[in-house]
């Protein structure tokens, strides 16, 4: 597997699983990681790999991918 199928994987899966404007937690930040894993393994993706893409783990990409869905908020309530 190439690290830029397992990025374009990442970048499509946190667009259509992590709700924009989520309140950054790291329970549900563990959940979606697990589910990501989960549905990468069907398409013959390793965690391994989803991370080497995220450049970090996949718990703390959640959590950015949150982070920013909130941030994406708060502009939007000061514009």
């Amino acid at each position: 597997m190439s690290v830029e199928r397992a990025k374009a994987f990442l970048d499509e899966w946190v667009a259509k699983n992590v709700p924009e404007n989520a309140s950054p937690d790291k329970k549900t930040a563990v959940q979606l990681a697990a589910r990501c894993v989960e549905e990468a393994s069907e398409k013959g993706m390793s965690k391994a790999e989803l991370e080497e893409a995220a450049g970090e783990d996949l718990v703390a990409c959640m959590m950015d991918a949150q982070m920013a869905g909130a941030e994406s908020k708060l502009d939007d309530l000061f514009e």
